[in-house]
């Protein structure tokens, strides 16, 4: 008995570490626009200018303007992060033998309660409201599709 206690709680700790994960990882992706941007200035203006702060003070004013204007980075950030939850999910649900949806929902926790700290802070908006759905929503789905046994899929194939 105390084994598959022990079992489950492994299962949160593996749940909540792969959700910090996935956001981590979601996040890098959607900071290599930056860092590319920073090294092309950098080397660009690099040997043109003598004053090095000069340099970084443009480069430092380039990057939020490029965020800033760029809606589509943005959205790429909630489909990069769902599409890493749902991979996560995966990974948590395939050592787990019950409770797939909630361990599923237990890898969007970390991202989906970040992204209600963030969304505070500066105001909810359409695609707030839409990173929340589609975080949950892939949790969710890998729990779901998981979850169901390789008979009760080819049943419903069949149906169709």
């Amino acid at each position: 008995m105390a084994n598959g206690e022990n079992n489950n709680n492994i299962l949160w700790i593996k749940g909540l570490w792969n959700g910090i994960l996935a956001w981590i990882l979601g996040f890098i992706i959607y900071m290599l626009p930056a860092f590319v941007v920073a090294f092309k200035m950098g080397f660009e203006l690099g040997p043109k200018s003598e004053n090095p702060a000069e340099v970084s003070e443009q480069i430092s004013k380039a990057i939020p303007q490029m965020y800033q204007n760029n809606i589509w980075l943005s959205y790429g950030l909630i489909i990069v992060t769902s599409l890493l939850i749902f991979w996560r999910a995966r990974k948590v649900i395939k050592k787990s033998s019950e409770n797939q949806i909630i361990n599923g929902l237990l890898v969007t926790a970390f991202p989906v309660f970040f992204s209600i700290f963030y969304n505070i802070s500066r105001g909810f908006d359409l695609s707030s409201i839409l990173e929340l759905i589609l975080f949950i929503g892939a949790g969710y789905a890998a729990g779901y599709f998981l979850s169901r046994k390789p008979e009760e899929v080819l049943k419903s194939n069949s149906d169709n």
